[in-house]
């Protein structure tokens, strides 16, 4: 039976295009979802006939005063219960955040038909969780304390707190001051990125 693999994105997609490319035997990526109009991964999938859904927080909360904070929780939650929806109706056999920007909530975990999540991320576990920032932080607390440090990064199950999941796959990577630029240590992230994620993504499926 052929699994069904569902991709969240934000951005320009380089991590789908990784599974895409990766072809995993008995799988497919039957949708799309990105939470920005203007991602490029948007047309990475179309590109090769992947359905794709635009799911934008800003249609829910744009039109809130930032000071009216209740309300702005409420059109969060209303926006990830409508996520969970979606998915759910798709009924993929997995959710991969493959570069997704926003942390999904309780709401969204509650809601979600018993469809595994996992999540990658640029870190290792316990190290510079909840932050988009993580590879900069890692290249900058080796640069400041002149010591070698092990980094890299990986993908985890999704809870409900963020980066806490399970790992399923860690890939470590060794820093070492003055030696490479920042974007050099960055390629090397998104590389072994790109690799993890088809892993991790078999290993949950069991392919």
């Amino acid at each position: 039976m052929v699994k069904k693999i569902l991709v969240l994105i934000s951005g320009s997609g380089s991590n789908l295009q990784a599974l895409i490319d990766a072809k995993i035997p008995d799988s497919e990526i039957i949708a799309v979802i990105s939470s920005s109009k203007k991602a490029y991964g948007i047309e990475r999938a179309e590109k090769v006939g992947i359905k794709t859904v635009v799911h934008s927080l800003y249609k829910y909360n744009h039109h809130i005063p930032k000071d009216e904070h209740q309300k702005r929780v409420e059109a969060r939650n209303k926006y990830d219960i409508d996520l969970a929806k979606i998915i759910n109706d798709l009924n993929p056999d997995l959710v991969v955040c493959a570069g997704w920007l926003l942390v999904l909530g309780k709401d969204f975990l509650k809601d979600l038909h018993n469809i595994p999540i996992i999540n990658l991320h640029p870190a290792l576990p316990g190290q510079f969780d909840g932050t988009t920032h993580a590879i900069e932080m890692a290249w900058n607390k080796c640069q400041e304390t002149k010591k070698p440090l092990i980094a890299g990064c990986m993908v985890h199950y999704v809870v409900e707190e963020v980066d806490k999941g399970k790992p399923i796959v860690i890939r470590e990577l060794e820093i070492n001051p003055g030696t490479e630029s920042l974007d050099d240590y960055e390629t090397r992230v998104h590389s072994a990125e790109h690799e993890i994620i088809v892993e991790a993504t078999r290993k949950v499926l069991g392919l």
